[in-house]
């Protein structure tokens, strides 16, 4: 089973995993953000577009996802949802977070102008004015919201301009923007809010660091109690244990006493299930990890840093964005991106690649998503 040293940051697999289902998504957004806000969404429209803006040196303590969502009046919006467990106080996190805006504005301007691009390019090819069908450019606003679980109590600052020292005559040109918190650690369990799978995996969270004692785990599980014949809660359950197993000793026998406390009669059938699920999730990430280790110095290293000199030589430097976009590329994505990479003329070209490819690749999600919704899931 995957323990705690196999993998770099558990809480980055466990949000990327529960939150990249775009129903859990969904019930977080219109849970936790204000009621006028998620008035103004289409929820269908709800999209995953990236999974990381954060660096290398932060993963160890950052996790994040950024979401596409159109308003009812067909005006794209980005929700930005990062995950904080730093086990000290950080009063940079808005800082940082700024950091994260920018780089989403800077990619968001990028995609803009490869569209306009071609737009130009197909009007001239079909004898059309050359700006005919370009609007002004906008950028795409971003709703930002911290979730904290961490160990320690945490409370970020309220305003950026907290972490500037200035003199109230020049409070104009200090950046600021408003931002969303949810930090669990101030929620009574009552508090948390949403359909029953998010309030699991934010229950989860809340107390991994306290070992989920007195009975507090049974208490969880029981919450699906309605749902425990479903497959797909099983499946559930297998990452909860996986998640849970990076933080303490997870065997067989604890798993089987919190199923009964939780199930009673079902728990002992339930169990088999369960544990078949958390082997084999342990046997695939064994084999992930045995792949990774012996590619750590071969092809995932060296074709990232490949990448990295194909750009430098092309373009000049490599915008940290685009980095961070190579070393999380899997097999697939590496594959398409070296097919298409010497048809690239500029980063332009690049960024209109990573938007089709994104688009393309999450209409699958999409529509899983809506066929949730019209279910009532």
């Amino acid at each position: 089973m995957t323990n705690k040293n196999q993998l770099t940051n558990p809480h980055a697999m466990f949000f990327e995993k529960m939150f990249s289902r775009l129903d859990i998504a969904a019930d977080f957004i219109t849970s936790y953000l204000p009621d006028n806000q998620v008035k103004s969404f289409d929820m269908t429209s709800l999209k995953l577009v990236q999974k990381s803006f954060v660096n290398r040196y932060l993963r160890g303590s950052q996790s994040d996802l950024l979401y596409r969502v159109n308003t009812v009046d067909d005006i794209p919006m980005f929700i930005y949802i990062l995950l904080e467990h730093k086990s000290y106080i950080d009063r940079w996190v808005l800082f940082q977070l700024l950091v994260y805006i920018v780089q989403i504005g800077e990619q968001d301007r990028m995609i803009n102008k490869a569209k306009r691009k071609r737009q130009r390019k197909d009007n001239k090819k079909n004898n059309r004015p050359i700006n005919e069908g370009i609007e002004t450019e906008y950028l795409t606003p971003v709703i930002p919201i911290i979730v904290y679980h961490g160990p320690n109590e945490w409370q970020p600052p309220k305003r950026l301009s907290e972490n500037y020292r200035f003199n109230f005559l020049y409070q104009h040109y200090i950046p600021n923007f408003d931002f969303q918190v949810v930090n669990l650690r101030t929620y009574d369990d009552e508090e948390i809010k949403g359909k029953v799978l998010l309030r699991v995996v934010l229950l989860v969270l809340k107390y991994y660091f306290t070992n989920y004692a007195d009975d507090k785990l049974a208490w969880i599980l029981s919450l699906l109690t309605d749902l425990i014949q479903q497959k797909a809660t099983i499946d559930f359950l297998g990452v909860l244990f996986e998640y849970i197993g990076t933080n303490r000793a997870c065997n067989e026998e604890y798993i089987q006493q919190n199923l009964e406390k939780s199930f009673y009669k079902k728990g002992e059938n339930l169990m088999y299930s369960v544990v078949d699920i958390w082997k084999d999730r342990g046997r695939e990430e064994g084999k992930k990890e045995g792949k990774k280790e012996g590619k750590k110095e071969g092809w995932d290293e060296a074709t990232n840093k490949l990448l990295s000199y194909l750009f430098e030589e092309k373009f000049g430097n490599v915008p940290p964005t685009i980095q961070q976009q190579i070393e999380m590329m899997n097999d697939e994505y590496l594959q398409d991106f070296v097919k298409h990479f010497l048809k690239f003329k500029s980063l332009n070209d690049y960024y209109l690649w990573w938007d089709q490819y994104l688009t393309k690749n999450s209409s699958t999600c999409a529509k899983s998503h809506s066929l949730h919704m019209e279910k009532g899931h």
